[in-house]
Formats: C-alpha cells, structure tokens, sequence
C-alpha cells in the first residue's frame, strides 16, 4: 500500500469508530487533521489497530 493509500484507510477505520459512538462526518473527513478530542481519539484508535494487525506505524506515514 502506499502513504496515501494507508492513510485513507486508517481514515476510513477512524470513521467507523466514530460512527460507533453515534457520530457522522462528511466522506473524505480527516481523522488525521481533526482537533476534536473524540474526533483524535478515533484516529488513534485507527493507529492502533493499524500497528497490531498490519505492523503499520501510522505516525510514521502520517508525518506526525
């Protein structure tokens, strides 16, 4: 996969768990530049489960 391709779905991971807490966001949101703490913590719930099940440092592909 490449940066791009990894960070869409992480985004895209972020989403859903957002959308598990009972929230939506326009398609194409960015978990990854978001500032809302619930909105960041979806991200880094992405990153985590990025690392574990694809050994994949998102922080380091975001550039964070």
């Amino acid at each position: 996969m490449t940066d791009e391709e990894i960070i869409a779905e992480a985004n895209a991971l972020a989403r859903d768990f957002y959308g598990l807490m009972g929230y939506g966001v326009r398609k194409g949101y960015r978990f990854d530049r978001a500032t809302h703490p619930q909105e960041r913590l979806c991200w880094q719930m992405a990153a985590v489960a990025f690392e574990r099940l694809r050994q994949t440092d998102i922080a380091g592909v975001a550039g964070e």
